[in-house]
């Protein structure tokens, strides 16, 4: 989440001493080298002299004059997302858009983290949003969630605009609490380190309960 960049466009995992300050200013020096072409085709829209980027149900606004990340209402976003976004614009290859079929504990860099993941991700969507099919219905349908014929419940979001993920939502029973699958697409480490993975998925779970960007 706060590292640089490595080879494959992604980025490597961070130091423990690095900050979000320290990662914003080389996220954005990051996207000072970046082509206007490539930032189209990540999705991004030229305005002024920023660019807007689609975020689930919001767009951010990235300020590269005072290094800014803020909604289209002008309010600051939290550092998790700000440096998502920045490194999602940071990508320099281009990726295939494809479908999320896989789990985190698919990707061959994220195994290690398999159990942070589950924690900070999946646990916590069953015990706030996911605990109820209703309410997970009108949390998806709030962010833009596309509803698929999946388990009990199951939504496709485009958490950016290459970047799609499926919640796949099942009921509790006498026997066992709800549960759910998040999946990805196969190439999400293109995109993402596996840290910044756990975060986006985390912060997907977030905005599912109400919370700010």
């Amino acid at each position: 989440m706060t590292g640089d960049s490595y080879a494959s466009g992604g980025f490597r995992r961070p130091k423990p001493q690095e900050n979000y300050q320290v990662a914003t200013e080389r996220a954005f020096a990051r996207l000072c080298d970046q082509s206007a072409e490539q930032l189209r085709w990540l999705g991004a829209v030229a305005h002024e002299s920023d660019w807007q980027l689609p975020v689930l149900n919001e767009t951010f606004e990235v300020r590269g004059s005072s290094k800014e990340v803020v909604t289209l209402a002008g309010r600051e976003v939290g550092p998790a997302w700000r440096i998502l976004a920045l490194h999602y614009l940071g990508v320099t290859l281009r990726p295939d858009r494809v479908p999320p079929r896989i789990t985190f504990d698919d990707l061959a860099t994220a195994r290690s983290y398999g159990d942070v993941y589950r924690g900070r991700v999946i646990s916590r969507l069953c015990a706030t949003a996911g605990r109820q099919q209703e309410t997970l219905r009108r949390a998806a349908g709030a962010l833009g969630g596309r509803s698929v014929d999946r388990g009990d419940a199951s939504f496709c979001f485009d958490v950016f605009p290459r970047v799609e993920v499926c919640l796949i939502w099942h009921a509790a029973d006498e026997e066992f609490p709800a549960s759910a699958t998040l999946l990805l697409p196969e190439n999400t480490e293109s995109y993402f380190c596996p840290e910044d993975i756990v975060v986006m998925s985390e912060g997907l779970v977030s905005r599912l309960s109400g919370k700010p960007y």
